[in-house]
């Protein structure tokens, strides 16, 4: 990746070289002023303005060089997030289309790294094509439906391979307290009906074997729920930015 390149010796010593030439024209000022006034003028003339100048410049500096280096460096996340990071939209066709729409009219994304699988998925299909989900940096899951009813047995079947595939809650939250990094955590975002993602019980009659992870992204690390296609940006760009590269990037 292009940021972990070496940088130029003068941008790897920037720091010294800075703090070496105030030093330098502090110590030329007091020679100057030492050997050209008397004891009372060099005191109050330059020994104790420089030493007030110095008690603020250096920590001023510091303070600047710090916030200045985590600007950059959320600046150079932003600007790879939204190049290089690649979308999966799959789920209901209507809704992927709607959020693809939506990406490419934001003018944020390069359309080449978002891909609409929908429109290639018959109903049967769509639970069984998840394999390649991991060779995405986030995976968007697009249900429709009505709020407050729990989302359907094809969508929970989709819901299950995502997660078996690019890891469940526990799976990811163990590889982050390991620092793993053998496997990038893929992002994860659900836009479902308010209300629609229900553990089965006997009330709702929902069948445990295909609907037991309808509320894993609920405890998924980098992952959202969504209920609002308009709010799906913001999340989508949190997303991209907080992932960090992968191994091979």
């Amino acid at each position: 990746m292009q940021q972990d390149k070496a940088l130029p010796w003068h941008q790897k010593h920037r720091k010294p070289i800075i703090l070496s030439s105030i030093a330098l024209v502090a110590i030329g000022l007091l020679v100057y002023g030492f050997f050209h006034s008397t004891t009372e003028e060099f005191t109050t003339s330059f020994a104790l303005p420089a030493s007030y100048t110095l008690a603020a410049l250096i920590p001023g500096y510091f303070v600047v060089d710090t916030v200045g280096k985590g600007l950059l460096k959320l600046k150079g996340r932003v600007f790879y997030g939204l190049k290089n990071k690649r979308i999966l939209l799959a789920g209901d066709k209507e809704e992927c289309d709607n959020v693809e729409a939506q990406l490419h009219y934001s003018q944020l994304f390069d359309k080449k790294n978002i891909t609409n699988i929908s429109a290639n998925r018959t109903v049967p299909e769509q639970a069984h094509n998840s394999d390649n989900f991991t060779k995405y940096d986030l995976v968007i899951l697009c249900f429709t439906g009505t709020n407050y009813a729990p989302i359907s047995d094809q969508q929970a079947e989709l819901l299950s391979k995502t997660l078996s595939t690019i890891g469940h809650d526990e799976r990811v939250k163990t590889d982050i307290k390991a620092n793993n990094s053998d496997e990038a955590v893929t992002g994860l975002i659900v836009l479902c009906p308010l209300g629609s993602l229900k553990d089965p019980d006997e009330k709702n009659k929902l069948i445990p074997e295909i609907h037991k992870w309808d509320t894993n992204p609920f405890k998924r690390p980098f992952t959202a729920v969504v209920n609002q296609a308009g709010r799906l940006l913001t999340d989508i760009f949190s997303l991209l930015i907080t992932l960090p590269p992968r191994n091979d990037e």
